[in-house]
C-alpha cells in the first residue's frame, strides 16, 4: 500500500501485480477500507467534534470515501465532507463545489461560470478544496509513501 507524496490528503493505493480474481479484489478493497477507517478514527480522536461517523443502520458505511479502480490498481480516499464553499478574495461566497469520484480521475465539474473562472485563474484554490474534503496527511495510518 502506498500514498503519493504530492497529494495533500490521506489516500491509500494498492497496485495490482497481475489480473486480480474476485476474491483478491475484495481482499484489496477490505485492506484499503480498513486503512481509511483507521485514518478517519485517528482524525476524529485528534480533532474532537470536527467529524462524526455515519449511522451504520441498514449496513451503511460509518465513513465517507471515494473509491477508484483501474486495471492497474485500486485507491480509496476517506473524506471529511462532500465539498466546500468556493469564495471570492473578499470572502463572499461564489458557490458550493461538490466533489465526487470523478475527481480521482482528474475531472471536476462546477455548476456556474464564475466558479470555473475563479478556478482557472487561481488553480491553487483546487489544493484548498482538496484539503477541505480529505483527511489531512499528518493523521494518516502507517503506509509506505511513494511518488
Amino acid at each position: 500500500m502506498f500514498q503519493h507524496d504530492g497529494l495533500p490528503f490521506t489516500h491509500f493505493v494498492r497496485r495490482f501485480t497481475s489480473e486480480p480474481t474476485g476474491s483478491e479484489l475484495l481482499s484489496t478493497y477490505q485492506e484499503l477500507y480498513r486503512a481509511a477507517t483507521r485514518a478517519v478514527n485517528t482524525y476524529i480522536a485528534t480533532n474532537p467534534g470536527s467529524l462524526a461517523l455515519h449511522s451504520t443502520d441498514g449496513g451503511s458505511s460509518p465513513i465517507s470515501y471515494n473509491l477508484a479502480m483501474t486495471t492497474a490498481g485500486m485507491a480509496i480516499l476517506p473524506r471529511r465532507s462532500e465539498g466546500t464553499m468556493l469564495r471570492r478574495d473578499d470572502g463572499s461566497e461564489i458557490g458550493f463545489v461538490a466533489l465526487n469520484g470523478t475527481t480521482l480521475a482528474g475531472t471536476m465539474m462546477v455548476k456556474h461560470q464564475e466558479e470555473w473562472d475563479v478556478l482557472r485563474k487561481q488553480p491553487q484554490m483546487l489544493d484548498t478544496i482538496l484539503e477541505a474534503i480529505g483527511i489531512p496527511r499528518q493523521v494518516m495510518s502507517p503506509a509506505r509513501s511513494r511518488v
